[in-house]
């Protein structure tokens, strides 16, 4: 309430820089989703929230606590650990972690890093295989 109290103020933007996505869910008006030093996905908060199209930002979501669902359920962790940005993987940054590289024709998430762009996400998955995805695997685990 204070920062929100201070940006209308003073007119001002605040860069808030989390993991936990809830935490900004109520507090901003745009999100960027950064992995290893770059951008993976922008958007609106709804936009980012209710429709996000990057495997990371899907794994950043099922790893949330939620206070609506079953306690005894485990969390969902994103597999594998962060990369050494002192040694970065080829290509995208985040395909040592992510389930669904399998998917993407060739093997472009290992030689070929996808950039922001004009895209919302910077990932090889095509929108119909992003839609796909997040409606099929990851909203229903969402709840």
């Amino acid at each position: 309430d204070l920062l929100k109290d201070l940006q209308q103020e003073f007119g001002s933007g605040i860069i808030f820089i989390t993991h936990d996505l809830g935490v900004i869910a109520d507090m901003a008006d745009d999100i960027m989703v950064m992995y290893a030093g770059g951008a993976v996905e922008r958007g609106s908060v709804e936009t980012v929230l209710h429709a996000p199209e990057h495997p990371y930002t899907w794994g950043l979501l099922n790893s949330m606590p939620r206070l609506d669902s079953d306690p005894s359920i485990a969390l969902t962790p994103i597999p594998g650990a962060p990369p050494s940005l002192l040694s970065p993987p080829s290509g995208c940054r985040f395909h040592p972690r992510c389930p669904f590289q399998d998917r993407v024709e060739g093997n472009r998430c290992v030689t070929e890093r996808p950039l922001l762009g004009e895209a919302e996400s910077a990932c090889h998955l095509t929108p119909a295989q992003k839609r796909d995805i997040f409606v099929d695997e990851i909203k229903p685990r969402l709840g």
